[in-house]
């Protein structure tokens, strides 16, 4: 009988299956769609508007492909067993670039995109500057600020309109110097500042008297109210034990954050979207300007013997 011996060489060889026809070799690990688990991270960022911090969970695959292919390459010479650091330093930092930095900001440039384009509704505000906005009134309900004010309307409506316009100080904005990135930064800090002031403060009036409105309603039901999907919702509250003004508190933070799930669809959208485009383009930049004309010539570089 006749043995063969089993090396290490034998163990650990790439797949030799992954060579074309013409000889050139086909990273498996490259190809779609395989590939596409290094951009479930980016799958989590574009429904991060709508799942909230359940998109961290997106990123676990990418890190099991990432350490694979890293790892992969370490070992690998294509299809030849060769052990080498700077190889694998190279693809970690191939993969740190275009599998994790430059695609979520692709998702973020496509997010904010559209979020700009809520500056064309009749609200005249960005998608983003909503949000905030009803952030800020969700917050106000929790804090108890409308049942404080209960009965005096006009206060409670201009105290809401102080915290916005403390939020949104456009003097600031104004007097930024003139250097261009700075200048940015700060617009990028704060999205509300992105808007004209007018709107923004607009869009906070009619946030406030709608859920002024809403809560008044609750407490004291017409016929026409008393069969509105809040109205219930607040029945149910008080059935299960809660007070009424925690019942209406959570009524009303229920409505006001529904009012932005609407835009969150159309940011998770734009983010799809973007990375869609963003992708191919992404991986050929890496690896032929970043890698090819960077990466390389430094890892490899050679002492001049003279």
């Amino acid at each position: 009988m006749k043995l063969t011996a089993v090396t290490c060489e034998n163990i650990f060889q790439a797949d030799r299956k992954a060579v074309n026809n013409d000889g050139t070799y086909k990273d498996p690990l490259m190809k779609w769609p395989l590939r596409g688990a290094a951009y479930t991270s980016e799958v989590g960022e574009a429904l991060r508007p709508l799942i909230g911090s359940a998109a961290t969970l997106f990123w676990a695959p990418v890190f099991l492909y990432i350490g694979a292919d890293v790892y992969d390459k370490y070992k690998n010479d294509k299809t030849e067993y060769s052990p080498d650091s700077k190889r694998c330093l190279k693809q970690a930092i191939f993969q740190g670039i275009a599998s994790l930095i430059l695609p979520v900001v692709a998702i973020k440039i496509g997010q904010n995109f559209v979020s700009g384009l809520g500056r064309f509704n009749n609200e005249k505000i960005s998608i983003n500057g909503q949000e905030k906005i009803s952030k800020l009134a969700m917050d106000f309900i929790a804090n108890g600020k409308m049942h404080a004010y209960h009965g005096r309307d006009k206060e409670c409506s201009e105290e809401f309109l102080s915290i916005v316009r403390s939020r949104t100080d456009y003097r600031k904005h104004r007097n930024l110097s003139g250097n261009l990135f700075k200048r940015n930064f700060q617009k990028f800090k704060d999205e509300l500042k992105l808007n004209k002031e007018e709107y923004v403060i607009q869009y906070a009036e009619n946030t406030i008297n709608d859920l002024i409105s809403k809560r008044k309603k609750l407490l004291n039901p017409s016929d026409s109210t008393k069969s509105t999907k809040q109205y219930i919702q607040y029945l149910k509250y008080m059935e299960a034990g809660q007070t009424s003004n925690v019942a209406v508190k959570s009524v009303l933070s229920k409505y006001q954050s529904g009012k932005t799930l609407k835009g969150k669809f159309i940011k998770t959208i734009g983010g799809f979207i973007s990375i869609g485009l963003a992708i191919k383009p992404i991986d050929d930049f890496v690896e032929h300007v970043i890698i090819d004309k960077y990466v390389e010539p430094r890892l490899y570089k050679t002492k001049d013997p003279n």
